[in-house]
């Protein structure tokens, strides 16, 4: 249908990894911005696939890890493991060598063994920096940040859970004494994914949108969440809506930015959204005022965004 053109769900990783198997590597196309490491991770914990067991190996290829690499896939295709090998495209002309040995590997691999390799795209459409052979037998991720404010916002949630939502319910107190910081973490922790879609989306507009290419991530935006919720534990009485502008605007977010004028209008966002209003309904653009969080579920939060932008 004429939605599934336009709007962008949050990338699944579990459901890639349905469509991968022992001899079939899953190959991330690397943009500005966009890390899958954090997604091979995380999906290796929920199978018992870790660092610390053994059986999680990430390696960096650069001059001098052509040997190590090999070795790696020897072993873990054996063991059941996981290989990732990041940024192929600097090892050009080890990328024949590496196709064999995947081939090989694949032989007689165990059934658990994965193969997740990542490569920057070229730079122009008709240069090539990966063989057409290994592309054929990958799994291909273009995982893009999208360019519409709604996919941005639904994808900045998603890097959230209902727990995570839920996190400082234990703060309150029994007597009901205290502020709610779970409906104020919800809040400002939504007003946080607007912020951060706000900043992805001004991209598309090239350097009228920023002076300079800046590679803002989820990694920023998790980041952010944490602050946030630090802050909210340590205060207990007040939201400190001018810290979390600072740490937000000047530190994280403003630790991409070199440009005076890019600064001031990442600046000047979250002196819009991140304040008392936000808490309160306020109109985060024309026609979409912020939800309440009294009572709003973090299923609800995703049906909100659906209902009240436009495709």
């Amino acid at each position: 249908e004429g939605p599934d053109y336009v709007f962008q769900p949050p990338f699944d990783m579990a459901a890639t990894y349905q469509e991968s198997s022992a001899s079939t590597p899953i190959f991330f196309v690397l943009f500005p911005g966009v890390d899958p490491t954090g997604w091979v991770e995380d999906l290796g914990k929920s199978f018992n696939i870790t660092l610390e067991r053994g059986m999680f190996v990430n390696i960096s290829m650069g001059q001098g890890q052509e040997k190590p690499a090999e070795a790696t896939l020897e072993r873990m295709s054996d063991k059941g493991g996981w290989v990732m090998l990041q940024n192929l495209h600097l090892m050009q002309s080890w990328l024949p060598s590496l196709e064999r040995k995947l081939e090989v590997c694949s032989m007689n691999a165990h059934q658990d063994f994965r193969c997740f390799i990542s490569a920057e795209p070229p730079g122009f459409s008709y240069m090539k920096n990966i063989p057409e052979s290994l592309l054929q037998s990958c799994i291909k991720v273009a995982n893009e940040a999208p360019s519409d404010l709604k996919s941005n916002i639904s994808r900045a949630w998603a890097a959230f859970d209902k727990e995570r939502l839920e996190c400082l319910l234990a703060e309150k107190e029994p007597d009901g004494s205290a502020p709610d910081l779970v409906n104020a973490f919800k809040g400002c922790l939504f007003g946080l994914c607007f912020f951060h879609s706000v900043m992805l989306g001004r991209i598309k507009y090239g350097q009228q949108g920023w002076s300079r290419k800046y590679s803002f991530n989820v990694g920023d935006l998790t980041i952010c969440g944490d602050v946030l919720e630090a802050y909210l534990r340590k205060s207990k009485t007040i939201v400190p809506w001018q810290d979390l502008r600072y740490v937000f605007g000047e530190i994280m977010y403003g630790g991409h930015i070199t440009d005076f004028w890019d600064r001031l209008v990442d600046n000047n966002y979250l002196a819009i959204i991140m304040k008392e209003d936000l808490l309160e309904g306020a109109e985060l653009g024309p026609g979409f005022p912020a939800p309440s969080p009294e009572g709003l579920t973090y299923q609800g939060y995703n049906d909100y965004v659906t209902a009240n932008l436009p495709e």
